[in-house]
């Protein structure tokens, strides 16, 4: 892994951010029974389980609750089930966790030409590399018609790249 790989993956910020929301989760899991195996299985129960904790809820209210517990632990938990689908977490060395949806945690993958400040230049035109920013797809879920987007697809997409389709 390059130096420059590191200041997105090794960061003191990130590494603060994964061990809170890791004890969020533990917390949000007891209230949430269920195999939390960090399968790709397992996020159609998370995504069950945080549509019914917002059942009833409008999307500004998914929103409001977005830097808490109840959002960011199980968001941890699918940036956790795409890590182990290939992902890495990294956040930007320069960004403020609140500024944006791209400044906070986010997963990606290794060799990122993103990271990089002549990053356009070192993109090919058929060239793609999946991310996600767990905490936005989370509230955002309540955007997307469940019939044509599942929580699940995220993960796919790094399973894919992980496979080379």
């Amino acid at each position: 892994m390059s130096e420059l790989d590191r200041q997105w993956t090794d960061h003191p910020r990130l590494g603060a951010w994964l061990a809170e929301q890791e004890a969020a989760f533990g917390e949000w899991a007891a209230s949430h029974p269920g195999d939390w195996d960090f399968s790709a299985a397992s996020v159609d129960a998370l995504e069950r389980a945080v549509r019914a904790d917002f059942a009833g809820a409008a999307w500004e209210d998914v929103r409001a609750a977005q830097h808490s517990p109840r959002v960011t632990a199980p968001a941890w938990y699918l940036g956790e089930v795409c890590v182990r689908a290939g992902a890495v977490w990294k956040v930007n060395p320069a960004a403020d966790f609140e500024a944006g949806a791209w400044e906070g945690p986010f997963v990606g993958v290794p060799g990122d030409p993103m990271e990089d400040p002549d990053h356009e230049d070192l993109y090919e035109d058929d060239d793609y590399y999946p991310a996600s920013v767990p905490v936005p797809e989370l509230r955002d879920m309540f955007l997307k018609d469940p019939g044509a987007w599942r929580l699940r697809d995220v993960v796919g997409e790094f399973e894919e790249w992980g496979r080379g389709v």
